[in-house]
């Protein structure tokens, strides 16, 4: 009798340890808000993946220059997320979390 009581009990805690995950978006301490997922806009065109961002409730905050790469910093409206998008030759290579430091306008 004991298993078959455990076995469901066991089924229901992972059921409950996968609905936990958030896809890598992980808020702010404190912040219940989820940051989109942004990986797939990597190889997009610039112009296209700024729209994106957008759409998924980024705000641009600053853009640097570095070489032949720009790095453009975005803030996420809800969860206060700042994001840092390397676009080389026009096209997004890489987009990673960053520090909120990163989002400030100095």
């Amino acid at each position: 009798m004991r298993k078959k009581i455990l076995i469901p009990v066991m089924g229901l805690a992972l059921v409950s340890l996968i609905g936990c995950t958030d896809g890598g978006a992980t808020p702010p301490s404190g912040n219940t808000a989820v940051t989109p997922n942004v990986q797939d806009l990597v190889g997009a065109r610039g112009s296209s993946g700024e729209n994106v961002l957008q759409e998924r409730g980024f705000v641009w905050v600053k853009t640097e220059k570095s070489d032949s790469s720009s790095y453009t910093y975005w803030k996420h409206n809800q969860s206060g997320q700042c994001i840092s998008v390397r676009t080389t030759e026009g096209r997004y290579a890489s987009l990673v979390k960053t520090l909120p430091y990163d989002c400030e306008n100095r």
